[in-house]
């Protein structure tokens, strides 16, 4: 295929154009927006920005805009406006983040909605496919972000929690993740816009389970291969969505590096160093995760091969650092591998490249260990050594048609699951 194809599909995949093309009649837009501004209503009460009365205040129609105050930065500046019936407290970094997470939830429910409806008004003409896939596809998103749901500023239960899942995810403490409450944001709206390119990534597999059929037109058949499901499909896919969640958590970890060092920098190749080895390892995760059939093209079949050497050469450096041992003075608290936190963890002195964990628990701190440095260093290191061993043995991958060709042993023209994200 040539570049330019490349760049145009991958454009396509990161635009949603899937997504957008099956929610472009009129009445779909308007099902996106109202449940964008019901998501945002809801968000903005939870987390205290809005305030709605049940009898009217003694108070005028108002509106101010603060460009400092003496708060954080993040908050400003804010908008402030209400009137009998209601108070807004808007800071606009998080009216920025409530608005596009608000319209992530808006495509993912609508879509799920829609999807669901169509495969429900042909369940008498097919065979049952994948609208359970589907619905919870699209409302994966919603679910996700109603987790984290008016986390920038909430003082709720449910968000609470959410902000604990957050915080120790990321290596640092509920308290210094409010403080910094703008990651929490970012955070959720990164979650809410990989789960929707998973869902486009569902939407050109079953494609035609959301393309509208005339009443003469026979339904699009299903593949063999898209009802067989045996354990190491099984096994793929759960160590697919690890990946994506591991990788996701580690990835975004890397906007929490300044969180806990009281104004003082670390040293410049720590910081970089630690920089590489959350965007690196982190990044190569989720991308296995949604779409493993993109990881065969760091092997064979590029046409840069020093590019390709070069970056699988990287990543055994990155995931080699993250299971073994960083001598002093690189090794810090924000670049260190797993046998500098357990040295830490026993309490060896800094002189051995013992690095402190954070104090996020026993139990958060043992799936640390275990997913984020091991599974996951072993994970990078094994794709910068071989790509397609890593995507068949490690991915539950095998040799299956691609997305849109004819299985061999069916007549049938739709694509195989063995793609989706």
């Amino acid at each position: 295929m040539p570049v330019p194809a490349r760049r145009s599909e991958l454009w396509s995949l990161v635009a949603l154009r899937e997504t957008r093309q099956a929610l472009a009649p009129r009445r779909y837009r308007l099902l996106v927006a109202a449940t964008a501004i019901i998501y945002a209503i809801v968000a903005m009460l939870v987390g205290g920005m809005l305030y709605i009365a049940s009898s009217p205040f003694d108070l005028h129609w108002f509106f101010y805009v603060y460009p400092k105050g003496p708060g954080p930065p993040w908050s400003y500046p804010a908008i402030i406006a209400g009137g009998p019936y209601f108070f807004l407290d808007l800071p606009l970094l998080s009216g920025i983040l409530m608005t596009l997470v608000s319209a992530g939830i808006g495509l993912g429910m609508a879509l799920g909605i829609v999807l669901g409806a169509r495969l429900l008004h042909r369940r008498r003409s097919r065979q049952f496919g994948p609208a359970t896939l589907g619905t919870a596809a699209g409302l994966t998103p919603a679910m996700i972000a109603l987790v984290t749901l008016g986390a920038c500023c909430s003082t709720t239960a449910a968000a609470t929690a959410g902000i604990g899942i957050v915080a120790r995810s990321s290596g640092t403490s509920p308290a210094v993740a409010l403080a910094n409450a703008w990651y929490l944001g970012v955070f959720q709206l990164v979650v809410v816009y990989v789960a929707l390119l998973a869902q486009e990534q569902l939407l050109r597999i079953y494609r035609f389970a959301v393309e509208p059929h005339s009443s003469s037109e026979p339904p699009a058949p299903i593949a063999r291969g898209a009802s067989r499901i045996d354990r190491t499909s099984i096994v793929g896919g759960v160590l697919r969505v690890v990946l994506v969640v591991v990788g996701l958590t580690w990835l975004l970890s890397v906007l929490t590096l300044g969180f806990d060092t009281a104004g003082a920098r670390p040293p410049p190749l720590v910081e970089i160093g630690g920089v590489l080895q959350r965007v690196g390892p982190g990044l190569l995760a989720v991308v296995a995760g949604l779409f493993p059939e993109r990881l065969v093209a760091l092997g064979a079949g590029t046409r840069r091969k020093a590019l390709s050497a070069s970056l699988r050469s990287l990543m055994v450096v990155l995931g080699a650092s993250l299971v073994a041992w960083i001598p002093p003075p690189w090794s810090g608290p924000g670049f260190c591998g797993l046998a500098n936190e357990l040295l830490g963890f026993a309490g060896f002195p800094s002189g051995w490249g013992a690095v402190t964990p954070p104090a996020i628990g026993l139990v958060a701190l043992v799936l640390r260990w275990s997913l984020q440095f091991l599974l996951l260093g072993l994970f990078t290191v094994v794709v910068g050594l071989s790509p397609e061993a890593a995507t068949k043995r490690l991915l539950g991958a095998s040799s299956r048609p691609d997305r849109g060709e004819v299985a061999p042993t069916t007549t049938s023209t739709s694509p195989t699951p063995s793609d989706s994200g």
